[in-house]
């Protein structure tokens, strides 16, 4: 076959498929979308969408017994380069001349005029057999980060990998149909949140798909972004969705973790482009020190508590990694001196608004209500120890302990690992003497 046989095989598998899309019922269904916001709060509607997508598979399905759905299956099997694509990946369901047909009818699809276009079809063919002649292909993580919002178009962090600003359109096109997940509970108003991150990474095709490292790279990036996010600013953040995308087979796959609910509106901008990729990079590096990589993760862990009691201890535990020397003969009041005298040396050199002795001071109840709560005690001990330093409550204590913490992984990543006061030989009592 040539390229006279392809162009009769794309008008004609279009004219069959527009003739069964004109015998089918386009369902509705409903979903809110956002209609305007101010700060006085928001408005929405319930709006009907016409399930055209829907119809549009089963439209395509439908063709698989015609003739002309064969030809054009059999000439992309005599294609040299899908032949090879095939010897590599076997049975993958993926790359299977069926499939590659159902993409290329899906991307001949011409929305605006409701109907299936042969120009579209040949022109997919041509980018599909280019992407797999490169051996390459770009496979993107699409991801919807809750709790973020976005005053700038795009806030780029790594080359590949951006966060996304979406405008009322885009948020509207992305809201969840009322019927998407059936029964199950969900969340059917995505549109407080309108940042999108985006991580797109370029891999071998000849690494085959059932190779699940560009998952685990993709995943593990995400997982660095939201932890850079969390390192940067105060804030309890999720993503959902999760969708994977490849150019070469299109779809991989949507992940959808618990729906959760969050209040907190962190605001980002170009003002924060600096501090986010400063963010990144210690997160991405402190697997390199074992002392604070431990100390982090309990950090995390505390950020994504809800109760302020047990935030605290996690908090105090992260700390603890950083400011207590190992010592299985070490006693309650060593343990108490070490911390409450290393945090504040670590605080005078970060933060300046205390003095040695009030910081030193500040550490010790921070280290007693850790105490009071781990040992059983009722609130009024702990409003007892919080009034020794004029904290309202343990949300507002919980705040400034994140803040400090915060400016003291930064200070931390500037100084070398060796010479980090954990590692570095008499690295306390030498940072307590400055």
């Amino acid at each position: 076959m040539n390229d006279f046989d392809l162009l009769e095989i794309a008008n004609n598998i279009c004219i069959t498929a527009n003739s069964k899309l004109a015998e089918r019922h386009i369902s509705v269904t409903y979903k809110w979308i956002l209609i305007d916001e101010d700060g006085r709060g928001k408005k929405m509607e319930l709006s009907p969408v016409e399930q055209i997508n829907r119809t549009i598979v089963y439209t395509i399905h439908s063709l698989k017994d015609d003739s002309i759905y064969i030809q054009l299956r059999e000439y992309i099997e005599n294609i040299e380069s899908i032949q090879n694509m095939l010897s590599c990946y076997g049975d993958y369901y993926g790359v299977q001349p069926d499939k590659i047909v159902y993409r290329l009818m899906e991307s001949a699809f011409l929305l605006s005029e409701r109907c299936f276009d042969p120009t579209r079809l040949i022109n997919a063919l041509e980018r599909l057999i280019a992407i797999i002649n490169s051996g390459l292909h770009d496979i993107v993580l699409i991801g919807r980060l809750h709790g973020v919002r976005l005053e700038s178009e795009l806030i780029e962090i790594e080359s590949d990998i951006s966060l996304i600003q979406l405008d009322k359109q885009a948020i509207n096109e992305r809201q969840p149909l009322i019927t998407e997940l059936g029964t199950s509970p969900t969340i059917l108003d995505y549109s407080d949140s309108n940042v999108e991150i985006i991580i797109k990474e370029q891999y071998p095709i000849s690494l085959g798909y059932n190779n699940m490292n560009w998952q685990n790279d993709l995943r593990y990036k995400l997982e660095n972004t939201i932890k850079s996010i969390k390192l940067y600013r105060h804030g309890r953040f999720h993503v959902d969705p999760i969708r994977f995308h490849s150019n070469l087979i299109g779809e991989m796959g949507v992940n959808r973790p618990a729906p959760k609910f969050t209040t907190d509106k962190v605001v980002l901008s170009t003002d924060d482009i600096d501090d986010l990729k400063k963010a990144f990079s210690i997160v991405k590096n402190i697997s390199g020190d074992n002392v604070l990589e431990r100390s982090f993760s309990r950090f995390l862990i505390g950020l994504n508590e809800g109760i302020p009691e047990e935030q605290i201890v996690d908090f105090v535990i992260a700390w603890e990694s950083l400011l207590q020397t190992v010592n299985g003969n070490s006693n309650k009041a060593e343990l108490l001196y070490r911390f409450s005298l290393n945090g504040a040396a670590i605080l005078c050199a970060v933060d300046d608004n205390r003095e040695f002795t009030e910081a030193m001071t500040f550490m010790k109840e921070v280290y007693n209500i850790r105490s009071t709560i781990v040992h059983g005690g009722d609130s009024n001990s702990i409003n007892k120890n919080l009034k020794n330093f004029s904290f309202d409550n343990l949300g507002d204590l919980n705040n400034e302990l994140a803040k400090l913490y915060r400016n003291t992984i930064f200070w931390l990543s500037e100084i070398e690992k060796k010479e980090r006061p954990y590692h570095k030989s008499f690295g306390w009592e030498l940072l307590l003497r400055k």
